[in-house]
């Protein structure tokens, strides 16, 4: 997991300071999405990188941990459904 944040405010501007913050979810060496909450908000949501993990689009988390361990058990559960191949 990758965090990226943004300061929104500027102490110069009489602006509030407000820190955005964003988290990359990687499983494995596929990027599952991001996880993004702007300053004021409580929870994370998910944007989803990958077709893999449309099913979490829009979903939202109390902490990026909670993103990630939902997208492992989403793969997971894709790959003991896949269909063998011989």
């Amino acid at each position: 997991m990758n965090i990226l944040s943004s300061g929104a405010g500027r102490p110069d501007q009489g602006l509030p300071l407000r820190s955005d913050q964003a988290y990359v979810i990687e499983i494995g060496e596929t990027q599952a999405g991001l996880v993004s909450r702007r300053g004021g908000e409580r929870v994370f949501t998910f944007i989803s990188a990958a077709s893999a993990f449309d099913a979490l689009e829009g979903h939202r988390f109390a902490t990026p941990g909670a993103a990630e361990r939902a997208a492992r058990q989403l793969a997971s559960h894709r790959r003991s459904r896949a269909p063998i191949s011989s």
